[in-house]
């Protein structure tokens, strides 16, 4: 699984690029909200096909929500994007989402030695990255770094739960959140960032069935029953979102936003 749910600010207009030879897609780079007392995240946003039509008039500064893209990692510019998706345009009184669901396998083991996974910092924190390994298709995947940070205290540990539980080749799926840390180079003096997925929650793949244990149901359904109306008969064509999204709002929202000065 592949899943994200986000909203985002354009930092330019949309632009036409070229995939393939004769395919293209619709381009935009946007800046994706802090989270607590971390930076702005930027991030690229691609669009195919037809759905390209109901972003190629955004301007720049829209506030957009982005539904059920999917994040992909390049390794060597070690840099996220965002592909596909259902976009609507929203305003500043929209909720903040900021959602990510990826299922995979763990590629590596974490031991407690080793401060680069694992470490429990003065303050009483407890820190661990793992790193997720995510099915793109054609035996092909992306990879993933994640982590978790809590304190001893917390009811949902996840920091000891990867720690004890996770291991080179374990089946996994998190919910989390991009984030990105910037800081000033002490050699250099220039503006660096580093965007990452922090852990929410998780679910660890089911251990496999006993040979001969079978599943049984645990309600049932009487023969004939009458089956009633979800949602008072409407379906899914009756979705305001699957036909354009929200509606536009008048006015601009200012400037170009910066990593120092987002707008949310």
């Amino acid at each position: 699984m592949n899943f994200v749910s986000v909203c985002a600010q354009t930092t330019e207009a949309p632009r036409e690029v070229y995939v393939s030879a004769t395919s293209t897609a619709l381009r935009c780079n946007l800046l994706l909200p802090p989270v607590g007392n971390k930076a702005a995240t930027p991030i690229e946003l691609n669009i195919y096909g037809k759905a390209g039509e109901k972003i190629s008039g955004l301007p720049k500064n829209s506030l957009i929500f982005i539904h059920g893209s999917k994040l992909r990692y390049d390794l060597d510019t070690r840099t996220f994007s965002l592909h596909g998706g259902v976009i609507a345009k929203v305003d500043e009184t929209f909720p903040l989402f900021n959602t990510v669901i990826l299922s995979g396998r763990c590629v590596k083991d974490i031991h407690r030695e080793d401060e680069r996974a694992f470490k429990t910092t003065a303050d009483g924190l407890m820190i661990c990255n793992q790193t997720l390994s995510v099915n793109t298709g054609r035996n092909q995947a992306d990879l993933f770094n994640f982590y978790a940070i809590n304190t001893n205290k917390d009811k949902l540990n996840n920091a000891e739960l990867l720690v004890n539980f996770t291991r080179n080749g374990v089946g996994l799926t998190i919910n989390g959140r991009l984030v990105t840390d910037e800081w000033t180079d002490s050699t250099t003096k220039e503006r660096k960032h580093a965007t990452k997925i922090q852990l929410i929650n998780m679910t660890l793949a089911p251990k496999p069935s006993l040979p001969g244990k079978e599943i049984t149901p645990q309600t049932t359904v009487q023969e004939g029953s009458k089956v009633t109306s979800l949602w008072g008969g409407k379906t899914l064509d009756d979705n305001p979102w699957n036909d354009g999204g929200l509606p536009d709002l008048p006015g601009n929202y200012g400037s170009a936003p910066d990593l120092e000065n987002a707008p949310f």
